[in-house]
């Protein structure tokens, strides 16, 4: 019998179980991004059979990174812990309270496609470039061992691939990046587009063991970004739209101010958790010249299409600097 799609993901049950006795929490909040949610409630329920008196409130706010971990909904939900599935921690930013991360291993790689699609690249190439390897949280433990168990390759595992937070591609002539979908992917290639070198990216799927090249769809993005810069050059009144958790960024937010200040530029700061296209009618963003996004910067690439410049905060100051030389990616 085939398993069910929350038994292909290890949410380290024990691990949850041993951190909350040791915290001897009464309530927790439970955090998963929305591709597990559908499993919350096998995950409840076996807690329950562990700790029969345990509430757990189900956070239904944003949950696309380790960035974005619900304090706010903790505290008013009276909880003792986060129990936070789907990422590791952020560097750049610690909850403050009680907060335990569960990665989500996806148990359904399969070693010998991956290592297979990893050794016919390295066979293409001759054996003669270096390849660095990043992936996301689901995938770290096993790939890094698959990398390892090589040989006749120079592979070199890089790590952990953000939204906002490329693998650094130093000493790299390839990169691949082993992710679902395509987010990851087209952004680690941006990301060395936007370095002015050329290293080569590919993706392999770890669900659908596909190998494809995302340097098209990074180009193409790459165009539109370019021209969202060059229309915010002349804008003079600034709508900045600033994150929460780690999505806060007041150092961004100070050299901006800065710099339109110095400019004599107009300018309006405002805060979101969530950053939609109904949030900026809602605030009047078409008053606006452009929006600057200092959260997550793929926010500003959903809404390319919007009545006015949706830029990222590198982005922005690319067009206070009037310069196109260099695209800079996230910031």
């Amino acid at each position: 019998m085939p398993m069910s799609f929350c038994h292909y993901y290890d949410f380290e049950i024990e691990t949850i179980v041993k951190f909350i006795r040791e915290i001897k929490a009464k309530k927790i909040l439970l955090q998963l991004p929305e591709g597990l949610q559908i499993c919350a409630s096998e995950i409840i329920q076996l807690l329950r059979n562990t700790f029969g008196d345990l509430e757990v409130i189900l956070s239904q706010n944003p949950s696309f990174g380790s960035c974005l971990v619900d304090e706010y909904g903790a505290i008013e939900s009276g909880a003792d812990a986060i129990i936070h599935i789907g990422h590791i921690e952020y560097k750049y930013y610690k909850p403050k309270m009680p907060t335990l991360f569960i990665r989500g291993a996806y148990r359904g790689i399969d070693k010998d496609k991956i290592t297979m699609l990893l050794s016919q690249v390295c066979k293409e190439q001759q054996n003669k470039v270096t390849i660095c390897i990043g992936t996301t949280a689901q995938h770290m433990v096993e790939i890094d061992s698959f990398v390892k168990e090589l040989r006749n390759c120079r592979i070199v595992y890089k790590g952990i691939i953000l939204g906002c937070m490329p693998i650094n591609p130093s000493n790299c002539d390839n990169t691949i990046i082993i992710a679902g979908g395509k987010f990851h992917c087209v952004t680690q290639a941006l990301y060395n587009l936007s370095l002015g070198k050329h290293i080569s990216t590919l993706c392999i799927d770890p669900y659908t063991n596909d190998l494809w090249n995302p340097e098209k769809d990074a180009e193409k993005i790459l165009h539109v970004r370019l021209w969202k810069v060059r229309e915010a050059f002349e804008a003079r009144k600034w709508l900045i739209i600033n994150g929460f958790y780690g999505q806060h960024r007041p150092y961004l937010i100070n050299a901006l101010i800065e710099r339109l200040r110095s400019l004599g530029k107009e300018y309006v700061v405002t805060k979101a958790l969530r950053i939609t296209r109904d949030l900026l009618d809602n605030i009047g963003a078409e008053s606006f010249d452009v929006i600057v996004i200092t959260a997550c910067p793929h926010v500003a690439f959903e809404l390319d299409d919007y009545i006015k410049p949706v830029i990222t905060a590198g982005e922005a100051m690319m067009a206070l600097r009037r310069d196109l030389s260099r695209y800079i990616y996230p910031w």
